[in-house]
């Protein structure tokens, strides 16, 4: 009798096990990148470097069923370099992606911690540089992604919220804390976006206003005054000519839409943002790239894309975008001009491995936000001599 119980005991244990187990799971996921790098002109030289065509990284996703269609789930995400082995994002052990919270499927989904924006969630995908033009690295984006839809700048110490599917439509927002203490908005974030799907169609647009940008978005600890990892002390948090020189914004504001559909084995893809550095000469950007010395102003940066992808077969996809950037200048200083073509090919050896080949051509003219001649500057890389700038990739990806 005594051992039946104990057998029926253990039978409920397992069971419970069993149902425990199905109602929560942990998930180890990443991509791993490698290839060569090829540049015409990087200060006048050619360059020839171990590189990558889409940012290398792993992470765990979590998620526990805690009833009545509520869940708690987590992403911890980290990005490497593959040719060395270096964590990429400042160092940042979970650079990428790092937030705890909650899901309904009444309700939405609740997340805290250092995240994408809702804009970048819904306007990424129709644009090359987010997509497959070197995805994470910012050599196929907008003019060193001024508007950031390349995820150049995670949002850290935030809040997001976003709803529920509407029969295809999803709205969401986010706020960022500064953690100033008696300031509640300095170096703050505020987001919110809007998307929608239906069969071919997708849309979307989004709205980001932040304060402090040169701190807040675009140093990886919004709550410093300084960041500090050279000799002197000091860090360029917005190392490039394009909009380096307006690093003592008070403001950042940006507005970006865009949309794809697609056709058969094709999808052509449009966006279009507006970028503003808003209040110039009323930050101290420590360590910021040598400029003009703005007083009140604002630069506004107008970019639009055209993209297109195409699969020749199940396993042959070919790309190709044009991106347009005007700089409109600040305080009567100049303005500048930024056109770029991205082209590409991906073949896929399986449905996780897949080989690559993409190039990049950007020219530029006027006067770039340093008070200078405006050069090319294919952000994944250092800046050119001259006005053009020629890079390619070459290599594999591996999904798992």
């Amino acid at each position: 009798m005594k051992l039946k119980k104990t057998s029926m005991t253990l039978l409920a244990l397992g069971t419970f096990a069993g149902a425990a187990h199905a109602q929560s799971s942990v998930t180890l996921y990443g991509l791993v990148d490698t290839g060569m790098l090829i540049n015409n002109n990087i200060k006048g030289s050619h360059q020839y470097a171990f590189s990558q065509g889409t940012s290398s990284r792993w992470g765990l996703k979590g998620t526990e069923d805690l009833g009545g269609g509520l869940s708690a789930i987590f992403t911890l995400e980290n990005g490497f370099t593959t040719g060395t082995g270096t964590l990429s994002q400042g160092g940042l052990e979970f650079g990428r992606k790092a937030f705890i919270g909650l899901s309904s499927n009444q309700w939405g989904t609740l997340t805290a911690g250092r995240q994408y924006s809702v804009s970048n969630d819904w306007t990424a995908t129709f644009a090359s540089g987010a997509d497959w033009a070197a995805t994470g690295l910012g050599y196929g984006t907008r003019a060193s992604d001024v508007d950031n839809v390349n995820t150049s700048n995670r949002i850290q110490n935030s809040i997001k919220y976003v709803s529920p599917n509407y029969n295809g439509l999803q709205a969401g927002v986010l706020y960022s804390l500064g953690g100033q203490a008696g300031n509640f908005s300095q170096n703050s974030v505020v987001d919110a976006a809007v998307s929608y799907s239906n069969g071919p169609l997708k849309l979307g647009a989004g709205y980001t206003f932040a304060k402090n940008p040169y701190y807040a978005t675009f140093g990886n600890q919004g709550n410093s005054s300084t960041l500090s990892s050279s000799a002197t002390g000091a860090n360029d948090n917005m190392n490039n000519k394009i909009f380096g020189g307006y690093a003592s914004a008070g403001s950042q504001q940006i507005i970006v839409a865009g949309g794809s559909y697609a056709l058969g084995p094709a999808t052509i893809g449009l966006l279009y943002s507006n970028t503003q550095f808003q209040s110039l000469g009323s930050l101290n950007a420590v360590g910021a790239i040598a400029g003009p010395k703005y007083r009140g102003g604002t630069a506004t940066f107008n970019s639009g894309e055209i993209n297109l992808k195409y699969r020749v077969t199940p396993a042959l996809q070919l790309d190709g975008a044009y991106i347009y950037t005007h700089n409109g200048g600040a305080n009567n200083l100049g303005s500048a001009k930024y056109n770029q073509f991205n082209l590409g090919a991906i073949y896929w050896l399986s449905k996780r491995t897949s080989l690559y080949a993409i190039g990049f051509y950007e020219t530029a003219s006027g006067i770039d936000s340093t008070g200078k001649q405006a050069v090319a500057d294919l952000s994944g890389s250092a800046y050119s001599s001259n006005s053009h700038q020629l890079a390619g990739i070459f290599g594999i990806t591996h999904r798992f």
